[in-house]
């Protein structure tokens, strides 16, 4: 349940045996505090982000701080939800905790207890380097959340406690023995809303709050595009992680049965028209919003998902087990791409 850009390119990098594990200990030794949000934004963001980073880092400024500390915030709350070395109770217990911290103040005790809590039971879970970073910084990421002021602080609390709630979702739904499959489409639509449509919503929500010409388009259309959008993404991502979900117990393509591997090829191909249509809704999004960088930023996800959708059409059962990643050469034809269609007098566009 990474949730990770459609455009990926880089191994995931999670230690793969208890050599990897570090202590809590081992990890104060190694990482150094008092990191301030422009650290946050800088070398932390773009270990745990890796193709997201590109769009963070081309944001116009009223939107790339509240974009970014949603983003380190979400991915703080995946990585406890993925940490498979620790008890799926000890996981749901830390996620609660961390919701409650950030759908309000509340007690100002409580973060910096729960950021004790988080190094201790994360710092041998075989986290990456950047995630063990992040763990580490869990504190200063809070207080980066109180000093940012409203609006924009109200809207990274909305989206990261709705993606929180998809993770305990996600939790209790695929609990139990062998694997577990969703079973209807409403299941996968309100899964994919909770974990990334909501966030084509808080895309909308900080453009209108942080810049005065935001967009050709009504408030309303584009939160209803930003959603279809965002639930495109997750989509992508979802069928490009069917081999590694499936030995995690979870299949997140509906079914009444437990799916091999012929089955789920097949089952991925009928999804790909639904996860272009949505990146259509992203490029839609894109060609209404003023001002060049914006267009930029919002834009090169559904051109890294279109390519990653190519891949996925023509990939075998044996390409996805191997890891099917967009290369590093069609990311920059797509940053290129991205820059050109956003340039105003360029024919075609975003169209």
């Amino acid at each position: 349940m990474r949730l990770v850009g459609p455009g990926e390119y880089e191994d995931d990098g999670r230690a793969s045996s208890g050599t990897e594990a570090n202590s809590a200990a081992d990890l104060m030794k190694r990482t150094t505090p008092d990191v301030d949000p422009a650290a946050l934004q800088g070398e932390i963001l773009q270990a745990v982000s890796r193709s997201f980073f590109l769009t963070l880092r081309v944001l116009p400024r009223g939107m790339r701080a509240p974009a970014s500390l949603g983003y380190l915030l979400a991915r703080l709350s995946d990585t406890i939800a993925d940490a498979g070395r620790l008890e799926e109770a000890a996981r749901r217990e830390l996620l609660q905790r961390f919701r409650e911290a950030v759908a309000s103040p509340g007690d100002p005790g409580a973060v910096p207890e729960l950021a004790a809590e988080l190094r201790r039971h994360l710092g041998g879970a075989g986290l990456t380097k950047g995630e063990r970073h992040l763990v580490w910084q869990a504190s200063e990421c809070f207080d980066w959340l109180r000093g940012l002021g409203a609006p924009m602080a109200g809207h990274v609390r909305k989206v990261v406690t709705t993606i929180t709630d998809g993770q305990l979702w996600d939790l209790d739904r695929f609990a139990g023995e062998g694997v577990v499959r969703l079973s209807s489409v409403t299941e996968l639509d309100l899964y994919t809303y909770r974990v990334a449509g909501c966030v084509g919503e808080f895309w909308t929500e900080i453009g209108f709050a942080g810049r005065r010409r935001f967009s050709t388009e009504s408030r309303e259309q584009l939160r209803e595009w930003g959603a279809g959008y965002g639930k495109a993404l997750q989509l992508v991502n979802i069928l490009r992680d069917l081999p590694n979900d499936l030995d995690r117990g979870r299949c997140y393509l509906p079914g009444d049965r437990t799916p091999g591997g012929k089955e789920l090829t097949e089952a991925a191909r009928s999804w790909i028209p639904k996860a272009r249509q949505g990146m259509v809704d992203g490029l839609r999004y894109t060609q209404s919003l003023c001002g060049l960088r914006l267009q930029i930023a919002t834009g090169l996800p559904a051109l890294l998902g279109l390519r990653t959708l190519d891949l996925l059409k023509r990939a075998t059962w044996a390409d996805l087990e191997a890891g099917v990643k967009v290369s590093r050469r069609e990311v920059r034809a797509s940053v290129r791409q991205a820059i050109a269609a956003s340039v105003p007098w360029m024919r075609g566009g975003w169209e």
